[in-house]
């Protein structure tokens, strides 16, 4: 893609002459005070049971913060680095749809290709095969079974743990699952919850069936999509699918329950999760991302973002994007982590909120921690 040349020329342009943006130059932190009430937030929330530990970046025209509490390791209360690397479950999606947008500019699809086109012998095994397009996947309107509602889908899971009641800790090994058996296994067989397109319901499955449409029409495996398309040209270095290429970073300790049960399912890979799931980032590439996308930098077309952010008949959910009120992002689940992506186009805010206990509450938690903030960014338009 041309838009993605002209973005790696530019990043070595900078790094050669170490020059930064002006956006950046002008950025500054809050005020001492506001900074004080965030952490403050911030330490409240991680003072009790839930969450060990959080991250918080905000990222604004004139303002920034980044800003951690609690802990990344409950074993040694090794204290949380703003930097900490967390398993973003959902929010994975919005990197899939970027891809498939991706490929429609390049003429390679088109969002209103039936699956049947990409991948015939999964569709022919799908209810209303024949009729799912990719904007019905995209746009979650297939009505197809979503893969973790199986009843078998956490007894498999849990049959395959390993579980250490001494040390408080679950595993699950790292495995490169087939799609095609993760479908024959917990979606083939199950009837549509609707026609496509007459409703609107989330659901895993769709975007597990965009993963495998990437890897046919680009030809290369997903985790290469999505780093040749995405991380490189935006300088993305600390994300990566997690099972499915070397890691690139250590992902902080995640856990699950309460108090004295609190269990650590840091190597809990929940690696079916993989286009629907799948990612490990850090707040800061998350920054990066959402500016990459929100900013129009990622397409050629800027009809692809508003694509994206247009929500589908009878939901708030457009492209791979969630729009919530003044936010418009996605927030993520998995085993361990919890965590959210916002971006508020009045204000031209980014934030970003991660935690590494799947009990916390990421969406209440963004709205405690924006309230010092807003006035001062308000003010700044």
């Amino acid at each position: 893609m041309i838009k993605q040349l002209i973005l790696s020329l530019t990043l070595i342009v900078l790094l050669l002459t170490g020059c930064t943006t002006s956006a950046q130059d002008d950025r500054q932190p809050f005020p001492p005070d506001v900074v004080t009430e965030i952490q403050a937030e911030m330490d409240d929330l991680t003072a009790g049971e839930l969450p060990p530990g959080m991250v918080v970046w905000i990222d604004a025209p004139a303002y920034r913060f980044a800003g951690a509490s609690g802990s990344a390791n409950l074993t040694d209360d090794t204290p949380m680095p703003p930097e900490g690397a967390f398993r973003i479950g959902s929010i994975t999606k919005m990197f899939t749809a970027v891809v498939i947008m991706q490929l429609a500019e390049d003429g390679v699809l088109t969002l209103d290709d039936p699956l049947a086109l990409w991948l015939p012998q999964v569709a022919t095994q799908l209810p209303y095969g024949d009729q799912i397009t990719l904007r019905h996947l995209l746009t979650h309107t297939s009505g197809l079974f979503n893969v973790v509602e199986h009843e078998a889908y956490y007894a498999d899971l849990f049959a395959e743990m390993v579980v250490d009641e001494e040390a408080g800790t679950v595993t699950l090994p790292c495995v490169q699952r087939d799609p095609h058996d993760t479908l024959a296994r917990y979606v083939y067989g199950k009837d549509a919850q609707f026609e496509p397109g007459a409703q609107w319901r989330y659901s895993n499955t769709n975007y597990t069936l965009l993963g495998m449409v990437i890897e046919a029409a680009a030809e290369m495996p997903l985790a290469e999509a999505y780093r040749t398309r995405i991380y490189e040209p935006l300088g993305m270095a600390s994300t990566f699918l997690d099972c499915y290429e070397e890691p690139v970073i250590d992902v902080v300790h995640g856990y699950t329950g309460s108090g004295d049960a609190m269990t650590d399912v840091t190597e809990l890979h929940e690696s079916v999760g993989w286009s629907a799931g799948g990612l490990v980032s850090t707040a800061s590439d998350l920054i990066t991302f959402a500016r990459g996308l929100f900013g129009g930098a990622l397409f050629d077309d800027p009809e692809s973002l508003v694509a994206m952010t247009t929500p589908a008949p009878g939901s708030s959910y457009g492209l791979g994007v969630m729009l919530q009120g003044e936010y418009m992002g996605h927030a993520g689940y998995i085993a361990g982590f919890r965590s959210v992506l916002n971006y508020a186009p009045e204000l031209d805010t980014v934030v970003v909120m991660v935690y590494n206990h799947d009990g916390a509450d990421p969406e209440q938690g963004l709205a405690d921690m924006m309230n010092p903030v807003l006035p001062l960014l308000v003010a700044a338009e």
